[in-house]
């Protein structure tokens, strides 16, 4: 299905705009101009939002829902570098770099809806509006204070409080458990930089601890201050 203006969420109404790229544009002009520019799409869960090494098309926004990024071995082997959330700028770093196509691919780890401004209204934006580049800088600098805190926990925290971390990313909100929901456990495994057979350890001593609970392809966080403690992020 092709993106269209028509399902583009309005951003003023967004539960997640505190989160978004929107909320750093400074004046009321250029929100007005970024709203009228973005087109939207749906996605299924295992959908593609773009493929690692196709030429940008233009820059994407999570909407709603969760996007993974992921790398590719020749052998067909895949690498989880990140998980995008509501408001997380997709694919601005490829344009940016103007040096080829995507470096990884995006694909939907949940239905989820994603807005795209292409690539010349993109350019076109930022020299209309100067200050939004101030803004794409704070969003830059966002992605690499995330990357250095995912490159320090995988150095120093233990496998068990990196599960709980990623556990914690991934959980929503429901009644009466919040729950992980139909995540396959080699995408936890690569999103918290563990093997699958410590991914599936550990999972089980979450169980014994009645930290968590799988049903079907779920899993049900019954003991959530215990995860927390576990990740090292208690209050």
């Amino acid at each position: 299905m092709p993106y269209s203006r028509r399902d583009a969420p309005n951003c003023d109404w967004c539960a997640f705009k505190k989160n978004c790229f929107y909320e750093l544009l400074e004046t009321k002009e250029t929100k007005k101009a970024w709203r009228e520019m973005r087109l939207a799409n749906a996605f299924k869960r295992g959908e593609v939002v773009f493929h690692e090494g196709a030429m940008p098309q233009g820059v994407y926004v999570v909407c709603t829902g969760k996007v993974k990024i992921y790398k590719s071995s020749r052998t067909g082997q895949q690498l989880t570098t990140r998980v995008e959330s509501p408001g997380d700028l997709v694919g601005h770093v490829t344009l940016l770099a103007d040096e080829g196509g995507y470096t990884a691919t995006a694909e939907a780890l949940e239905p989820s809806v994603v807005s795209m401004v292409d690539t010349k209204s993109f350019k076109d934006f930022l020299g209309r509006f100067p200050h939004a580049g101030l803004a794409l800088m704070r969003e830059l600098a966002r992605d690499v204070r995330r990357g250095e805190n995912k490159a320090r926990d995988i150095a120093f925290k233990p496998a068990r409080g990196r599960l709980a971390d990623t556990l914690l990313r991934m959980m929503q909100a429901r009644k009466p458990y919040p729950v992980v929901a139909g995540i396959k456990r080699r995408d936890l495994a690569e999103m918290a930089g563990l093997t699958i057979e410590t991914t599936v350890r550990l999972l089980k001593d979450f169980e014994k601890r009645e930290v968590l609970r799988k049903k079907d392809k779920d899993l049900l966080i019954v003991g959530l201050e215990r995860l927390r403690a576990l990740s090292g992020s208690a209050q």
